[in-house]
């Protein structure tokens, strides 16, 4: 339909040419390299900036040089609320909550939510926070 002919059930024949294989090379390592270069390159940045920060004694530079390094690597993820107040007024049981949550943000979000709502609750008083001194501590 596209205007080629048929190969016989071999549909990567061109990945066997040579031109083509040179040209998916190429592309292939640029896009590898800029990669390495923008992750890498950010990170040794961000790492300069931040002993900078610390020598200069400058703490506050220092902590968005790692919050901005800690964003780039994607152990910190910023967060917002979805929706407006009362959104989820309507709906009455656990169930309805996840289906909301699972039609708006997702298969992925929906199991996160589940899973937390099927923890058990711990103990939120403030002694059960704090261990129990040993016979040591108190010697």
């Amino acid at each position: 339909m596209a205007g080629y002919r048929p190969h016989n059930g071999e549909p990567y024949r061109l990945r066997e040419n040579p031109r083509v294989k040179r040209r998916l090379a190429e592309l292939t390592r640029s896009l590898a390299m800029k990669t390495k270069v923008s992750v890498e390159s950010l990170t040794d940045e961000l790492d300069a900036v931040t002993k900078g920060a610390v020598a200069a004694e400058q703490y506050g530079a220092a902590r968005g040089a790692i919050e901005t390094k800690a964003k780039l690597h994607g152990l910190l993820v910023e967060r917002k609320e979805s929706g407006a107040p009362g959104d989820f007024a309507s709906l009455g049981t656990v169930d309805e909550i996840v289906a909301k949550v699972r039609s708006e943000l997702g298969e992925q979000a929906a199991l996160l939510l589940q899973g937390a709502l099927d923890k058990p609750e711990q103990d939120s008083t403030p002694e059960a926070d704090i261990p129990a001194p040993s016979s040591d501590v108190l010697n």
